[in-house]
């Protein structure tokens, strides 16, 4: 897989050099006195032929430009002409943003009645630097995935898109019932999944319906966003409203019985176009692959904004999620091997039950003083509830000669969260000297969450899984007392970061943020001598500084090589033998590695070499087993491939491959040190690729299709066996013709049977057999 991605790049990078270094681009986004992106605006090069207009996102693209001195010319209906004299080089990107003033004597009114998804590649992204820059100038690896390149897939749930980021994973966290990834070797638990730049902390799977695009940085991201994991982190960017007005209705369907229609309607609300709305909707019935495991969900996201002037807007957001779903964690393996079971075999009972809602508010209030200074003032809000008694998974009796029995038990179980958070920010884009071009922020950070859960167990049964009977008894009906706490949590954090552009060829990334992380912990504690309860109270603070530095150097036309080292950090929570709280557990990342764009900018080539070492790790006392010590450290290293981009008009790739060597590299117990991460593939990899007829009758019709493959990976923390690697197929052909889009998308194509991921040797999950996903849509 390697080789052949690598002949793939090499052949790319050689066409490149051969026929392309003469030629430049130009590309930026365009954007309102508001900051609203503009849709249609047109964008060229007086004097030529070469031109082109902003998508959705008011980014454009103008390729195959000679080089040379241009005026480049961005006008619209109702907007204010603007023209700037740019200088075009031999073989490189020039970008240039526009904010465009309405024109005082605006023309007759046009509204904009379909809404296509943007592009395929979106070269921008504003996660890594908390503002907008082009990826190929940011010191760090950061991939995204367009919603265009999404709609092609018919992601439905967030692995449907992430299979496409190199260095990932699937993960089968919390019982199979929500987002949970491994990044770099490193599991992303639910603090590292954003929103729009905040923190996104649920316990279900998150909706798809109202995302723009997902952007995924590698390495901590401690600098900006404060408490993180090792591996990365993913925001969600989630879709905006809009001015031109747009209706979209689909209805998505699959082979295993469920249905899915949507909406995403937009547009603005009175005639100056000052007030805005979008709003996504969905409803989602039907079974899964897996026995006992149905969902009934709803879904609702309006969001308005508001322009109280030229300079200032404010956009409101907020999202219903009603998710009915039992937990599911997968078969068992007995003595190091799988069971081999159907795909669809349960653990679990036909009526469990698993009810989970979550509600989200957020507000961000934007203020341009000049054209220097702006501010951004935001809040998240978010309460989440969680509903389960389940039958499930309790143990493997010691007695079973057969390996193929489990016991099982009933746990009823409640637990709510609430997340608070604010951001302010104030942004500045200067210049010092003739060569020196800042871009800069200092930020301010307040957030507190609360978690509370209780559950009560009893035991129910045994089951074998092979010949398993179902309601064999009545559930019981005393339950005896699991556990119950309620952890609060209060963070401050205050960070800077500096971008620098020297010459235009050369990038300065630093930054820095401290914070401070406090918790108190209540848990009831049961005496089961008198049968009362008594409650505990615990606390504990930590802080943590935590820097970065990254450099990027354009050496040969579009060839850049970069470099960066930062820090995060995660609060660990307990005490030492000796009482003493645990410090925070600390990452380092050391990357470096080299963007490329070939054929023009059409592809956008990167390869990074990376070091991650987490430290503070805690292991077992070796004075005391009841007790840890934070001695442990963790490795993983490895080097990540990407290509992705336009390789012939209408063709779309994304191509991407990973090595990753995750080790324990110290421990207390000498027999772990050297073990392999649960669940890390050293090598993977994916392609997506798509062919849509760009003229003719049949314009707008596509077909494509990909793979994603993993090496065999760790069941288990100490690496005692493993699961097989695999490779899947996907296939596509749709059909968009700006009004109408339809599209059929087949998945495991050759019907392997594999497995997604493990918590453990007893909860394995297996992959999905083939199916057939169908979407018909209509937009006016």
């Amino acid at each position: 897989m390697f080789r052949s991605l690598s002949a793939v790049i090499v052949f790319l990078f050689v066409t490149h050099i051969t026929l392309a270094q003469s030629l430049g681009r130009i590309e930026g986004r365009i954007v309102s006195e508001r900051n609203e992106p503009l849709l249609g605006i047109s964008v060229a090069l007086e004097g030529t032929t070469l031109g082109t207009t902003t998508d959705e996102e008011g980014k454009y693209v103008i390729k195959a430009v000679a080089p040379g001195t241009y005026t480049l010319v961005a006008a619209g209906v109702g907007y204010t002409t603007l023209k700037r004299s740019v200088v075009v080089v031999s073989g490189s990107t020039l970008t240039e943003y526009f904010l465009l003033p309405s024109s005082a004597t605006a023309l007759s009114e046009v509204v904009v009645t379909t809404s296509r998804s943007g592009e395929f590649v979106q070269p921008i992204g504003s996660t890594a630097t908390k503002m907008e820059a082009p990826l190929k100038s940011v010191p760090q690896s950061v991939q995204i995935i367009s919603r265009r390149a999404m709609d092609q897939m018919q992601v439905i749930r967030l692995d449907d898109a992430m299979r496409n980021v190199s260095g990932v994973t699937m993960e089968t966290g919390f019982g199979g019932r929500t987002d949970i990834f491994q990044i770099r070797g490193f599991r992303t638990s639910t603090e590292s999944i954003f929103k729009n730049g905040f923190r996104n902390s649920v316990r279900t799977f998150r909706e798809t319906a109202n995302i723009q695009q997902l952007e995924v940085m590698k390495g901590p991201a401690s600098v900006l966003y404060g408490v993180s994991d090792p591996g990365g982190m993913v925001n969600i960017t989630t879709k905006k409203p809009t001015a031109f007005t747009f209706h979209d209705i689909q209805l998505t369907a699959n082979s295993f019985g469920q249905y899915r229609p949507a909406i995403d309607f937009g547009g603005a609300l009175n005639e100056e176009k000052t007030l805005k709305y979008r709003m996504n909707a969905v409803f989602e019935k039907g079974d899964t692959y897996r026995d006992f495991v149905s969902t009934k969900r709803f879904f609702v996201a309006p969001a308005l904004t508001y322009d109280f002037s030229d300079r200032t807007s404010l956009t409101l957001e907020a999202e219903y999620l009603d998710h009915d779903q039992a937990s599911d964690r997968g078969i068992v393996a007995f003595n190091k091997i799988i069971a081999d079971v159907p795909a669809n075999r349960s653990i679990g009972e036909p009526d469990n039950v698993g009810r989970h809602q979550n509600r989200l508010v957020q507000y961000n209030l934007q203020h341009r003083f000049n054209d220097i200074f702006s501010l951004r003032h935001a809040s998240n809000f978010t309460y989440s509830s969680e509903e389960r008694k389940v039958v499930e998974f309790a143990g493997i009796p010691k007695n079973d000669d057969t390996n193929s029995k489990v016991t099982r038990r009933l746990q009823d179980q409640y637990n709510f969260e609430r997340n608070f958070a604010t951001q302010n920010e104030l942004y500045a884009t200067f210049k010092t000297g003739a060569a020196l071009e800042h871009k800069t922020v200092v930020g301010l950070e307040v957030a507190s969450s609360m978690f509370d859960i209780w559950y009560n167990r009893g035991n129910y049964d045994t089951l074998n899984v092979f010949n398993p009977k179902y309601n064999s008894k009545p559930k019981p009906t005393k339950l005896t007392f699991g556990d119950d706490y309620r952890d609060k949590t209060q963070l401050y954090g205050v960070y800077m970061q500096d971008f620098l552009s020297i010459a235009q060829r050369f990038k300065l990334l630093f930054g820095a943020r401290y914070d401070v992380w406090d918790l108190e912990k209540v848990s009831k504690k049961l005496n089961k001598t008198t049968n009362t309860f008594s409650e505990v109270t615990t606390t504990q603070r930590n802080t943590a500084f935590n820097p970065r530095i990254g450099f990027l150097a354009e050496v040969v036309g579009p060839l850049s090589v970069y470099g960066n080292w930062s820090k995060g950090f995660q609060p660990e929570v307990g005490r030492t033998k000796d009482g003493e709280s645990f410090d925070p557990v600390t990452s380092h990342l050391l990357e470096g590695g080299l963007k490329s764009g070939l054929l023009n900018d059409k592809i956008n080539v990167k390869a990074a070499y990376f070091n991650i070492t987490r430290s503070n790790v805690p292991v077992t006392d070796p004075t005391d087993a009841a007790y840890s010590i934070q001695v442990g450290e963790v490795r993983s290293e490895g080097i990540e491939a990407d290509v992705t981009g336009e390789v012939l008009a209408g063709l779309n790739l994304i191509a991407t491959y990973s090595y990753t060597d995750a080790r324990v590299t110290e421990d207390t117990d000498e027999k772990m040190v050297g073990t392999a991460f649960r669940g890390v593939s050293k090598h993977s990899g994916s392609l997506w690729a798509t062919y849509e007829l760009q003229d003719g009758l049949l314009k707008g019709l596509g077909i494509g299709g990909g793979f994603t493959s993993f090496g065999d990976r760790p069941v288990d923390a100490t690496d005692s066996f493993r699961l097989p690697g695999y490779t899947r197929y996907d296939g596509t052909i749709y059909y968009d013709n700006h009004k109408y889009h339809a599209a059929i998308n087949v998945k495991n194509l050759t019907n392997l049977k594999y497995y997604d991921g493990s918590q453990s040797a007893t909860a394995i999950m297996p992959g999905a057999p083939i199916s057939v996903q169908g979407t018909i849509g209509v937009r006016f």
